[in-house]
């Protein structure tokens, strides 16, 4: 008996050892693993957010073109708008010169009624006494 506990506490070291380096290596690979899988995750992440920023920067730069679009479509509106205004006021300060023209060609052409009125009239009265005159010296 006395060989049997030397040989069961040998066996036990061993077979307490054998247990102790397993786990040991088991924990070694889990850590290996975990990393590994941390790393995977990690650049999985990393990849999501790269994609997440880029499609970011995709929205703001289209945003931003938007933007850049709008104001120019508002300048150029802006521009038209200006022009539009200064042809109407052109318009409108041709529309009053032609106005005024033709009050003064209104004006002309009643004075030129009213002289071809006044010169007929006077041809009318100098046929009246030319007659007034020759009917006149018939009586006479």
């Amino acid at each position: 008996m006395r060989v049997k506990v030397p040989i069961f506490l040998f066996l036990a070291a061993t077979g307490f050892h054998t247990a102790l380096a397993a786990s040991l290596e088991s924990a070694e690979k889990k850590d290996t693993f975990a990393e590994d899988v941390g790393l995977e995750q990690l650049s999985d992440l990393q990849k999501r957010d790269q994609e997440e920023f880029e499609a970011a920067q995709m929205n703001e730069d289209a945003h931003s073109e938007d933007v850049r679009y709008l104001e120019a479509v508002q300048g150029e509106n802006t521009e038209q708008n200006a022009t539009q205004e200064e042809d109407m006021a052109d318009r409108d300060r041709n529309v009053d010169a032609d106005h005024e023209e033709s009050e003064s060609d209104e004006d002309v052409d009643g004075m030129r009624h009213k002289r071809e009125y006044l010169e007929a009239d006077v041809e009318a009265n100098k046929t009246a006494n030319l007659d007034f005159l020759g009917q006149k010296s018939r009586a006479l």
